[in-house]
């Protein structure tokens, strides 16, 4: 009778016995992948949230030099800065992974179905179903209930329903750091629906506080998107319980809904919103995502690895 030979979890090819992690095993191939150390690709994105965070200071004081736009321009301009933080981040990740042209396919699936979803569920149901926008300025607590409840949970979804639907059970989500690339890739998707809504609802924004918006918009979703990634990557590279991706979702969209209203209330000055707090709050969301993140990273690998030499 014949040994049962031990299959790659990603690849199915003929695993390695030494290859053993949380009781999955690997080829030599995926074994390396998937604890390999990615310090690169955090320099780059905590470049990128501060090149993002400086862009936004030089537009604004650039078009504080400008003269008056009329209402055309304002819009087209506005949905032209509404798509450069993805157009930015989307073009990182195509730099970042040269030697594998499939992943870029599946990076542009997972935003446009994202983005897809944002514009016929996610603005449908949070502003026609619940119409949170007419009750919820009733007072503080009933905002942000409806700011979490509705807001973050509705876009948070999305955003792990595009990871899953396109990506998550094909050999392309083969390491951790997959999870936080495609789920701040489907947070930027829905980023992007919401600042193309956000300026043509406004039929066009002011250049100085519309590129803050979008930017900060962009790298709350992006960021919080990231964070929901890594609880699914780990769903499936560890046994986790069954509660483990729900209780992801749910911490992302109370950071998510809470963000937001922290935007849209606690940084308002009067009756208006301080477009520079909004985007100083934006950068160090994004920031302390990400650095959680990489702490998160390490420590997974490093108790892999530990689990994988005592074996």
């Amino acid at each position: 009778m014949t040994e049962t030979t031990l299959r790659c979890c990603i690849c199915g090819e003929p695993a390695n016995p030494k290859n053993i992690l949380a009781g999955r095993a690997y080829c030599d191939q995926h074994f390396a992948m998937v604890n390999k150390p990615h310090l690169g690709f955090w320099r780059a994105g905590v470049l990128q949230i501060v090149l993002m965070g400086v862009f936004s200071v030089v537009v604004a004081i650039i078009a504080d030099n400008l003269p008056q736009l009329d209402q055309t321009a304002l819009i087209v301009v506005g949905l032209f800065l509404a798509i450069v933080p993805s157009v930015w981040w989307l073009t990182y990740f195509y730099r970042e992974d040269q030697l594998e042209p499939e992943p870029k396919t599946k990076i542009a699936l997972v935003f446009f179905l994202a983005l897809l979803l944002t514009y016929t569920v996610g603005l449908p149901l949070s502003d026609n179903v619940f119409h949170y926008q007419q009750w919820s300025g009733i007072n503080r607590t009933t905002s942000l209930l409806a700011h979490i409840l509705i807001v973050g949970f509705t876009f948070m979804a999305i955003t792990y329903f595009a990871v899953r639907a396109i990506v998550y059970a094909t050999e392309e989500f083969d390491e951790r750091m997959d999870g936080v690339v495609y789920g701040t890739t489907a947070g930027l998707g829905v980023a992007t629906l919401l600042n193309f809504n956000h300026v043509l609802g406004n039929q066009g924004v002011a250049l100085g506080p519309g590129v803050i918006h979008v930017v900060t918009t962009a790298l709350a979703q992006a960021s919080f998107g990231g964070l929901l990634g890594y609880f699914m990557a780990q769903a499936k590279f560890q046994h986790k319980p069954i509660w483990w991706v729900p209780a992801g979702l749910t911490v992302t969209a109370v950071l998510n809904g809470l963000f937001i209203w922290l935007i849209n209330e606690v940084s308002a000055t009067g009756l208006t919103v301080d477009p520079w707090r909004s985007l100083i709050a934006g950068l160090l969301i994004a920031l302390a995502t990400f650095g959680v993140l990489i702490a998160l990273m390490r420590r997974a690998n490093l108790s892999e690895l530990a689990t994988g030499a005592a074996s």
